[in-house]
């Protein structure tokens, strides 16, 4: 086999594995891409479900404070005795 021969097919394999390498780097630059994109609307979920809470705990706050003043009249009503 002639050398220069040798050389092309060394620079043909050499092509073959730059373009193998070109394919995967852009397969996982695509697997990086839809794992943003996921992460971006499992942030967003996590958003909305951490105001929804955040909603919740004050309504919880005001029902709170709503027993604590209802506990406090029917504690003075009782301390009153007979309904006076």
């Amino acid at each position: 086999m002639n050398p220069l021969d040798d050389r092309l097919t060394i620079l043909e394999r050499a092509q073959l594995l730059h373009d193998a390498t070109l394919q995967r780097h852009g397969a996982m630059l695509d697997r990086h891409e839809e794992q943003l994109i996921a992460h971006a609307f499992a942030m967003g979920e996590l958003r909305r479900i951490q105001e929804s809470q955040e909603r919740l705990m004050e309504t919880l706050a005001g029902i709170s404070g709503q027993l604590t003043t209802t506990a406090q009249a029917i504690k003075d009503l009782l301390e009153r005795g007979n309904g006076r």
